[in-house]
């Protein structure tokens, strides 16, 4: 294509960041040589208290924790766009006009549609993979979420059914629910269990209004005057997280994160649906914001090839890939990556489902 080189192709994919996303704070990137990852699952927190020994004695050995691993294979991740003919006879005419009136932002702009859009999707999907398995422990593809399935990528976390819980009154009923009181002390204190000393509560907008709602909720974080005249309103986050601060000595520094991103994921035959990847009615119980690697290997795909004309690009995990074919006449893009957000805390966390006095999600 007329304005395009390896070196405008670049310079305009190297603009792309990942600052709309949430999973490369939550699972910070980093390259791995492998197409799989392998990481020691954290599991130390416990504080083990030294023995008072007579002097001479001998000295009780203590248990060694056993180091558990979990691992997995990374999962290539792939998006394919074409212009068609009549959609490049349109470029040639832009090209045309270009002659006498250059205007190579409009001959970018054209091109670049689709280097952005499967940069895009592939971040998309990354994303979708992480904030799934936060709420839920595992993630299953299937025929509704991915367009070819691929189970040998299914991956479940095995948290212990003892920190998947429900609430003591579920949120979605009304407004007596006992978030405050009941539901997350009793969080802390299966954390506590286990030497895990929570600091974040993530979940997503829908399920912090329904929080919110509750009414000890709404009477704590409300004023003298708004409790005296009735006048209190279900508090913002930010007036929850002070309340929350405040109480420090009960919550231990606890504060909420709302997870706010949308994903459509489209199906093999073209149905789109559009969510929130985190799942409603979850509140994810976390000691970091950070909560594991996000592993990347180079796809083969990058490397040059004898004679191929593609014109190829990597920036960060993703690779950008362009290339034409004759018959029929197609300028074809493509987005690759070998990538997957692997998350070491899930042993360490208690998912709560605050629809039901039980778990039953999964």
């Amino acid at each position: 294509m007329f304005g395009l080189d390896e070196s405008n192709l670049q310079a305009v994919i190297h603009t792309y960041d990942l600052k709309d996303y949430y999973y490369p704070t939550l699972f910070p990137i980093k390259e791995t040589g492998r197409l799989d990852w392998k990481m020691v699952e954290a599991q130390a927190g416990l504080k083990i208290a030294a023995d008072l020994v007579s002097r001479g004695a001998t000295i009780p050995k203590k248990t060694r924790e056993a180091l558990a691993r979990i691992q997995g294979d990374i999962p290539k991740l792939a998006i394919s766009r074409e212009k068609d003919e009549e959609e490049l006879t349109e470029y040639e005419l832009l090209v045309l006009r270009a002659t006498n009136n250059p205007d190579l932002k409009a001959l970018i702009d054209f091109w670049a549609e689709d280097t952005k859009y499967c940069w895009d999707a592939i971040a998309n999907r990354v994303e979708w993979v992480a904030l799934r398995q936060i709420s839920l422990g595992k993630v299953k593809f299937t025929n509704s979420n991915n367009a070819a399935i691929a189970t040998e990528y299914d991956v479940d976390y095995s948290i212990p059914k003892e920190q998947k819980i429900g609430v003591a009154t579920s949120y979605t009923a009304g407004r007596s629910g006992k978030p405050l009181s009941v539901d997350i002390p009793k969080a802390l204190k299966i954390g506590k269990s286990i030497g895990a000393n929570y600091k974040f509560m993530f979940m997503n907008p829908d399920t912090f209004v329904k929080f919110a709602s509750q009414e000890e909720v709404v009477k704590k974080c409300a004023t003298l005057v708004e409790n005296m005249t009735g006048a209190a309103d279900a508090p913002d986050l930010q007036t929850v997280n002070a309340y929350l601060a405040k109480k420090k000595e009960q919550f231990k520094g606890l504060q909420i994160i709302v997870i706010d991103q949308d994903i459509t994921i489209e199906t093999a035959d073209g149905d789109r649906t559009t969510s929130n990847p985190f799942e409603d009615d979850v509140i994810l119980f976390s000691e970091s914001k950070v909560l594991g690697t996000t592993y990347w290997k180079r796809p083969i795909d990058a490397n040059k090839i004898a004679g191929s004309v593609a014109e190829k690009v990597m920036h960060g995990h993703t690779l950008i890939k362009k290339y034409s074919t004759e018959s029929p006449v197609t300028e074809v893009t493509e987005g690759i990556s070998n990538v997957f957000p692997a998350w070491n805390l899930a042993g360490r966390s208690v998912l709560m489902q605050v629809s039901a006095t039980a778990w039953n999600k999964n």
